[in-house]
């Protein structure tokens, strides 16, 4: 008032600014839940480590959560077991895994999905051990779990973690094509997998 200066435009901008600014960042949010983003490290590694306590899980793999607003979190998992666990006690540790979870961290199971792990044949783990270096032999290839082997119906199955900067179709021809020539006689099937957390 003293030196006739309508401060009310600069004062809109201003305001106008931040407006903008929280819209953008709320988009940004928004967007990236959408289209997806990384997995929380942390919640990854607390719920793996609350599934590996367990005795009879010897891996937990392919953990995916699903965000649907603040705090809500759904998940799917892989767990790898013994070969000698029945379907009834399979089903007994996947409920118990599944209240266990969502009693300590508010997270549901939605999905938990079973790789069997052979534990009545040495040759077996000779292979797999085999089979492991060959294909951690490649700088791209970041893991391998899955492994089964049926020796007597010449069987051969994993995973692989691979890296985002490797072409998914390359890599399986590659260690496809290497397992094979290490193991003639064998039908190899080799499933390639993201690196959705850290490994």
């Amino acid at each position: 008032m003293i030196w006739s200066i309508s401060l009310e435009a600069y004062v809109g901008v201003l305001l106008s600014g931040f407006i903008i600014k929280a819209g953008f960042e709320m988009m940004m949010e928004t967007i990236n839940h959408i289209i997806g983003q990384r997995q929380d490290k942390e919640i990854s590694n607390k719920i793996k480590d609350l599934i590996n306590d367990e005795k009879q899980v010897i891996g937990t793999y392919d953990l995916i959560l699903f965000n649907y607003g603040p705090d809500k979190y759904y998940a799917t998992v892989h767990l790898e077991l013994p070969d000698t666990m029945s379907v009834a006690e399979v089903d007994q540790l996947t409920r118990r895994l599944q209240l266990k979870v969502y009693k300590k961290m508010e997270i549901i199971l939605i999905g938990v999905g079973v790789d069997s792990y052979n534990t009545k044949d040495d040759e077996a783990s000779r292979i797999r051990n085999d089979v492991q270096k060959l294909v951690l032999s490649h700088d791209w290839a970041l893991q391998l779990h899955g492994f089964y082997i049926d020796i007597e119906q010449k069987n051969m199955r994993f995973d692989v973690i691979v890296s985002f900067e490797k072409d998914f179709k390359d890599a399986v021809e590659i260690i496809t094509d290497e397992v094979q020539q290490k193991y003639p006689d064998y039908k190899i099937l080799m499933i390639p997998d993201i690196d959705i957390t850290d490994v």
